[in-house]
């Protein structure tokens, strides 16, 4: 019930993130018609599905909620304004675990999530989320640095599993930055 109440809130937010950033870029000029979103089954009845692949939730979301954890085991956070986005980035984490178990438009999206394999480490990542989130509540860097490990590990095995080839499907660019990124 909880996870349903989580997925419903998140599902929200995704939409009426999508609709406010759809009106902001909309031009004063009429726009040519939106391309046709690509084919996918139709879920079976009652089944909610995603207006994303779950291609894009993981390295549009997940990643981009990942990254700013990992950097912070190497470059903490300096004030309460950085502490806050490193809280946000962890919430987005624990959401994007439990977003990657419903599926979206993708073409493996219905296989992958009907996969228990494929579940238990959306649950991981959903898990490792919450851990994240306690962890920038207390400014524990050495918690945060634990749980940026997990993390890692979470996302190689899921992508041995599932998506060895293409990490992020050629979406969105660049990979994770890493410690040598930081190097002076």
């Amino acid at each position: 019930m909880i996870k349903s109440k989580i997925l419903t809130a998140a599902l929200a937010s995704v939409a009426m993130t999508a609709g406010c950033a759809e009106q902001a870029e909309q031009p004063s000029a009429p726009a040519a018609a939106p391309a046709p979103a690509p084919a996918v089954e139709a879920a079976p009845a009652g089944v909610m599905r995603l207006p994303v692949s779950l291609n894009s939730v993981m390295v549009a979301m997940v990643n981009q909620a990942a990254d700013p954890i990992w950097v912070a085991a190497w470059r903490n956070p300096e004030s309460d304004a950085d502490w806050r986005e490193l809280e946000r980035r962890a919430v987005q984490l624990e959401l994007g675990g439990t977003l990657l178990t419903v599926p979206g438009t993708g073409p493996l999206d219905d296989n992958w999530t009907s996969d228990a394999n494929w579940q238990k480490w959306a649950q991981q990542l959903s898990d490792v989320g919450a851990e994240a989130v306690d962890a920038v509540k207390a400014r524990d860097i050495g918690a945060i640095s634990s749980v940026g490990d997990a993390i890692v590990e979470i996302c190689e095995g899921c992508h041995i599993d599932f998506k060895l080839a293409l990490p992020t499907g050629g979406e969105f660019g660049e990979l994770s930055p890493t410690a040598e990124d930081f190097e002076e």
